[in-house]
């Protein structure tokens, strides 16, 4: 059985809970066990609660007929739960065959066992099952009841309700004064199909019985040898029960139309990130925005636009990913809310006086790149360090890296040279960029516009990584502006959104502020 226990769920649940053999297998820390046995129930709630009493009343009970038939004779009613419980166990160590049976009047009546020397207290096993037993909830009651009050989509439940008769020691399973008919067995299956409708996992046990078979015959069915004990005759303790695994019924959420984003979306930056869902948002938004959540964990980020255009949506966002150019990525545009480069950072980059190690221009040398901007590479690397905030790093990685990927012809290093530069977007060009010469600064500056170069020559990798000018007055006035206007530019890569600044590892506030998680 425990093969086709479901590898992932959220609660376990057992209504019809008996000895329990597949919880204590499992030993599940969110856990739900009921029975409608009032004494079954006691017994599981002593031993969670209050082991040790239990222990020392076993310990001196003796195993003798008249003894066993005077502790069968007590009215449990009368006991104190420790004392029913040790009642419990006594009766099922030294009964006959081990058997829990009771009449019509709720009345124990399983005869002496005759065992020499049953092991009444199992000092070891009840204190491993306390242990087991903590934490979980413990119910007495219908299974029907048990059911609609706590199942929800992606518990794990398992039923081993009071099997169909298959001979005549068949009602040997009646363990409640209340018999387990045909007709319970078929509200059972109804029950099972309302489950599965649920979202939950459930397995069921019972006889190998044809009843068992139509009931369940949409689900899978596994037929399996199993031995008896309540036979008197040992060649004669083989039977057959089935196993009926349901799996959860799978939701798909049909949308008619996709749902418009806000107009804050535009201002990502487009990705050329393979496997990137940025022609996917309105869909993925569409089915997302059917939850009521506040918080998102984007486990594989890669281009960060989801991750993005859940914080648009005012979402907290947790995002990761393996690669480190993904985290610079949310980093400089998820986590930031406010940091942009200055003129002053831009020169620090740019600053051709600091020594290099040459990593890029030697290694790389006739590679994608000519030696003017491998060697632009190489002075961005050296002077990054110089700067000390880490969003502004962020920036700088993210806009030199997207600054590559525009200089390579339609962005791809599977190859090397220029041989599909065919003067197309997306290879080596950057149409619907101006460039600027800029003043006290090496380099040239881009403004969102419409022409090249006045030169009409292709841009150099340094003209790429460049941010506008900045207002002074207009980042001193930056808490009061406008959302709309909290913007600068570098390269359409710097656009964060106006959140409260948040420090990269804390904990968020919940108005939409934002974190990368560092892999």
């Amino acid at each position: 059985m425990l093969p086709q226990v479901p590898k992932q769920y959220n609660r376990y649940i057992e209504p019809f809970f008996g000895g329990g053999a597949l919880f204590f297998a499992l030993t599940p820390k969110d856990a739900i066990i009921a029975d409608s046995n009032p004494e079954l129930i006691n017994l599981y709630r002593v031993v969670a609660n209050n082991v040790e009493e239990l222990i020392s009343i076993l310990t001196d009970m003796k195993n003798d007929e008249t003894t066993y038939y005077e502790i069968r004779g007590l009215d449990s009613t009368l006991l104190s739960p420790v004392e029913t419980a040790a009642r419990t166990i006594y009766l099922n160590r030294t009964c006959y065959n081990g058997l829990y049976r009771v009449n019509r009047k709720g009345q124990f009546n399983v005869p002496y066992g005759k065992y020499k020397n049953p092991k009444i207290c199992d000092e070891e096993n009840l204190r491993a099952a306390s242990i087991a037993l903590q934490g979980v909830l413990i119910v007495e009651g219908d299974y029907k009841d048990v059911l609609k009050e706590h199942a929800r989509p992606g518990d794990f439940v398992f039923l081993d309700p009071p099997y169909l008769p298959v001979g005549k020691y068949a009602d040997f399973k009646r363990y409640t004064k209340e018999q387990f008919y045909e007709e319970d067995h078929i509200e059972l299956a109804q029950e099972v199909h309302r489950l599965h409708e649920l979202g939950c996992h459930v397995i069921l046990t019972n006889s190998n019985h044809p009843l068992v078979h139509e009931l369940y015959e949409k689900y899978t069915i596994s037929v399996h040898k199993t031995r008896r004990n309540i036979n008197s005759d040992a060649s004669k303790r083989t039977g057959e029960d089935v196993m009926v695994k349901v799996e959860p019924k799978q939701r798909i959420f049909i949308v008619p139309e996709p749902v418009k984003l806000p107009s804050q979306m535009n201002k990502y930056p487009p990705t050329r990130f393979m496997g990137s869902k940025q022609n996917l948002l309105e869909h993925i938004w569409s089915v997302a925005s059917h939850f009521q959540f506040d918080s998102v964990l984007d486990l594989f980020s890669g281009s960060g636009v989801v991750s993005y255009m859940f914080k648009t949506q005012g979402k907290q966002v947790f995002s990761n990913d393996y690669m480190a150019f993904s985290h610079y990525l949310t980093k400089a545009m998820v986590e930031n809310s406010f940091v942009t480069l200055t003129d002053k950072d831009i020169e620090l980059l740019f600053d051709n006086s600091t020594p290099t190690d040459n990593f890029v221009s030697k290694t790389f040398k006739d590679l994608y790149f000519n030696d003017e901007d491998n060697a632009f590479i190489d002075t961005v690397r050296a002077n990054l360090s110089r700067l000390k905030n880490e969003y502004k790093k962020s920036l700088v990685v993210s806009a030199l890296v997207r600054a590559s990927l525009k200089k390579r012809p339609r962005g791809v290093f599977t190859y090397t040279g220029y041989r599909y530069d065919d003067g197309r977007r997306g290879s080596g060009q950057t149409a619907g960029i101006r460039i600027e010469p800029s003043a006290g600064s090496p380099g040239y500056r881009t403004t969102e516009g419409g022409t090249l170069r006045t030169d009409g020559k292709s841009p150099r990798l340094s003209e790429r990584l460049i941010s506008p000018p900045v207002d002074d007055s207009r980042r001193n006035d930056y808490a009061s502006s406008p959302p709309d206007s909290r913007w600068e530019v570098l390269d359409r890569v710097v656009c964060p959104l106006p959140t409260q600044r948040t420090g990269f590892g804390a904990r968020l506030d919940g108005d939409g502020g934002q974190r990368s998680v560092d892999p």
